[in-house]
């Protein structure tokens, strides 16, 4: 259920227009699997496969063109979270799709 609602909430971001997908193909086009697992190291910290506890979702699975469109709605502080923030404020496009990519290649447990 949590999934679902995390999945929806995301969903919204995406149709709110917090980033422009209309070119998703070229968003993604310089996306790399494994640069995105080795960023991902500090992601896990709080983002465990297996667990959803309190506010922190399991990510593992999730649609890239959403977890993208949550880290440049942190980016842009569209969306309120400060840790969420500090650490988007960080990434480039590159990494953004990278880590959307790898994320979504899980499999959430």
């Amino acid at each position: 259920m949590a999934r679902i609602l995390i999945t929806f909430a995301a969903s919204a971001f995406i149709m709110m227009g917090s980033i422009e997908y209309s070119h998703a193909d070229d968003f993604f086009k310089n996306a790399d699997i494994a640069y995105g697992e080795y960023l991902a190291g500090e992601c896990v910290t709080c983002h465990r496969s297996g667990s959803s506890e309190g506010s922190i979702p399991n990510i593992a699975g999730v649609n890239a063109k959403i977890i993208a469109s949550a880290l440049h709605a942190f980016q842009t502080k569209e969306r309120e979270n400060k840790v969420m923030q500090l650490v988007a404020e960080r990434l480039d496009n590159e990494q953004i799709a990278s880590l959307a990519v790898y994320f979504a290649s899980l499999t959430s447990d």
